[in-house]
This record gives C-alpha cells, structure tokens and sequence, in this order.
C-alpha cells in the first residue's frame, strides 16, 4: 500500500482520482450518450469537487503547521473555531485543549517563579537580620572576653538563644509552605465535621450553618486546618468588639460545594487584598505571616482555592472553594 508522505502526494492523489472517475464515467454505456452540455456540467461539478477536495487536503496541514508555529512563538491566545466536520472539530477541540492546559501551565510557572523570587527574598532579609546581632555579639564576647561578667554573660546568651529561636520559627514557618503534603480526599460528612469544629473552637461569637446532609470530597484534616486558621483570624479581627459576628456558612448549590468564613471587624484596605495571601506578609506583631498564604496552597492541591470575597460592609469575608 503507498504511504502518503507530504501535502504534494496527498494533492496528486485527489487530482488522480477525480479524472480516474471521469475516465469511468465517460466508459460507461449510460454515460456514452449524454449531450456535450451535461458533460460539460459533469466535468465542472467534478472540478468542483477537486478543488473542495484539494482546499480540505491544504486545511489539516494548514492548520497542525499554525497550531505548531503558535506554540513555538509562546501564543497561548490562538482559538480553533467549531465546524460541520466530525472529524476536524475533534481535532479543533483537542488542539483547544492542548492550548490551554499550555496557557495555564506558562501561567502556572510564571505564578511559582514570582512566588519564590518573593520567598528568597525574604528569607535573605529575614536571615540577615536575625543572624547580624549574633554575628556582633559572640565576636564582641571572643575579642573582649574579659568585659563580661557572669550576669552579663548571661544576658549575651539570652540574646543569642532569642534570635536562633526566631530563626528556627521562621524555618520552620518555610518548610511549612514547602512540604505540603498531597490531599488524601475522602467523601466528609459535614454534619459531623462541623459539629467536631463547634467543639474545638466554642467561641461565642462564631455562628457555623449548613446544609443538612451535606458532603464534600476533600481531605479532612487540611480542610479542617484551613478553616481553623481562618476563624481564628476573624477572632482576632474582632477582639474586644462587644457585638462581634463571626460566620461560617457552607453551601453546595449549584453543584459547586463553598464555604463562607465573614466576620464584621475592621476589614482588609484595599491596597493589601492581595498581599495578604504573600508568603511571610503579615500586619500581626506576633504573626508569622503563614496562615492565609498556606491555606489557599493547601485549597490549590484540591483543585479549587481561597480567595477574599468583595464587599462593601463591614469585615471581611473568605471563600474556600472545594
């Protein structure tokens, strides 16, 4: 059998078949008789024919050739439209597909690359400024080893112990972000995993609904962490409010499982909506600025996310999206 090589042979083949036919048909006994004024409508349907069948012979190639050069040249916004022909919408749609698995991987990688550019940087500065004061006291203790008393000393080495502990937390803080473990999904009552959550957290400011007999897939103990971690900052936001209302309301309508975390404190300004989810960024004293970015890590893995819902009330209001 011949193995069509190139778009040439696959042009030659349609031109040889398309006369083969006419030789056939004027060979025929039926076909010996007709009028010059049908052959001649014959012969320009069948030139008709060839030319749609050498513009179909030119799309595919066409076609595979722009959807290569598209993503040699990094153009991830190319779209195949839709078409009659069972055939090439398959292809269309497979070549869409591979489109935008490409796009959001680009889109992916150029995310993580800014992510740990920030992490770098950070942990430079963080480390340098916790390493510093070490540095300048145990070489002032080294070269003047006489100027320091017992009581002094002992001062010194406190100092020492502070700022190694400081370090260590925020290592420990980094590995945490960086050693996510894989989520175990599982089918979650929500009947039984909010009502363990009441119990952990019973505070009375914190109000949790939903719907009877609800489910999600995910993995328990990393949703439980992220819910954790989110109302207990909302407890924070609202320290001392003598009306504070926290809210946790979980809903699946739409077939789209989410859960509300609100709270009526003082809100997040605008200028720090996305900031907050920066690794290390915080606006705590004591925060490790860990919380809210691990978390929508951790809703990544699922599938779905973490984001800062928009409102023009009071508080703020997070969305996990399962």
């Amino acid at each position: 059998m011949m193995r069509i090589k190139n778009a040439y042979q696959v042009k030659f083949v349609v031109v040889a078949l398309v006369f083969m036919a006419l030789g056939w048909m004027m060979a025929q006994s039926p076909f010996k008789e007709l009028e010059p004024v049908y052959w001649g409508a014959i012969v320009v349907a069948a030139l008709g024919l060839m030319k749609y069948l050498l513009k179909l012979a030119n799309l595919v190639p066409g076609q595979v050739n722009y959807f290569l050069h598209s993503l040699l040249c990094h153009d991830y916004m190319i779209h195949f439209p839709s078409t009659k022909d069972a055939r090439l919408g398959m292809m269309y749609d497979n070549m869409n597909r591979i489109i935008a698995q490409y796009r959001n991987s680009l889109l992916d990688i150029e995310y993580k690359q800014q992510y740990y550019n920030r992490l770098i940087h950070i942990m430079t500065h963080e480390l340098r400024n916790s390493i510093t004061p070490i540095i300048t006291l145990s070489s002032d203790m080294l070269k003047h080893p006489d100027n320091y008393t017992s009581d002094r000393l002992h001062r010194g080495m406190e100092v020492i112990h502070g700022q190694c502990v400081s370090v260590k937390s925020f290592l420990d803080s980094y590995y945490q972000l960086t050693h996510l473990p894989d989520p175990q999904k599982t089918i979650i009552e929500m009947d039984e995993f909010f009502g363990h959550m009441q119990e952990l957290m019973n505070h009375p400011s914190v109000h949790i609904q939903w719907g009877k007999g609800m489910k999600v897939e995910a993995d328990e103990g990393l949703l439980g962490q992220v819910l954790t971690n989110l109302i207990r900052n909302a407890c924070e936001a609202t320290e001392g409010m003598p009306d504070a209302d926290i809210r946790v309301v979980a809903t699946d309508s739409g077939g789209s499982p989410y859960i509300l975390v609100s709270d009526n404190g003082p809100g997040i300004p605008e200028g720090m909506r996305e900031e907050i989810f920066l690794p290390f960024y915080t606006t705590k004293e004591k925060g490790t600025g860990v919380g809210l970015c691990l978390s929508r890590q951790i809703m990544r893995l699922h599938g779905g996310d973490l984001k800062l819902s928009l409102s023009n009330g009071p508080g703020a209001t997070f969305m996990v999206i399962l």
